[in-house]
């Protein structure tokens, strides 16, 4: 409870001590004197405002007039030091924000050139790879090309080593009926006379 009281006080004081307060009290009783005064009459005839009233009435209307231009520009001492931090934090999140744009945006152009590097791999692999295969195809070709002829070889050798050995035995077989002589038969206990 005595807390209460005493921030209470405390306000109060604070309250008492701020000149913006101070200027709107004044101006308050400004305005109770202005009421006052345009509500006398000192006419002769009772209910119209004599010249002196009016020029009361003016002054109190130019000492609230200068009541407030005191109270905005007390209000502008105020708020010059908060706009100004407000300005300050203003440009410090544009800043912020923009750097924040800029990071990602660079964030952004690193990833593409990344992805672009990438492509550029893949493609220069697949390349390569497209190259190795048509190697292999031509080498498996020239491959199927040799094996082809040597089997030729040797198919025409082993049909030139069947000819011959045909021709050979044909050879053989004829040398054997012409040359064909009887041979003497001998008998094994008597000697072969010629």
């Amino acid at each position: 409870m005595l807390l209460v009281v005493g921030v209470g006080g405390a306000l109060a004081q604070a309250a008492a001590n701020d000149p913006l307060l101070r200027e709107i009290r004044e101006r308050e009783q400004l305005m109770r004197a202005y009421e006052q005064t345009s509500a006398q009459r000192n006419g002769l005839f009772g209910k119209k405002a004599s010249k002196k009233d009016l020029n009361q009435v003016n002054a109190a209307l130019r000492r609230i007039i200068r009541k407030d231009t005191e109270i905005l520009q007390a209000v502008r001492q105020r708020t010059l030091p908060n706009l100004a931090q407000v300005e300050a934090a203003r440009v410090k999140a544009e800043t912020k924000a923009d750097e924040a744009t800029n990071d990602k945006y660079a964030a952004l152009e690193n990833q593409i050139e990344e992805m672009q590097i990438r492509e550029m791999e893949r493609e220069k692999l697949e390349v390569e790879r497209e190259t190795r295969l048509l190697i292999a195809q031509a080498a498996a070709a020239e491959a199927e090309q040799v094996r082809t002829r040597h089997e030729m070889i040797a198919i025409g050798l082993a049909l030139l080593s069947a000819g011959l050995l045909g021709y050979i035995l044909w050879q053989r077989r004829s040398k054997s009926k012409d040359y064909r002589r009887p041979v003497p038969m001998q008998h094994r206990s008597r000697p072969l006379v010629e």
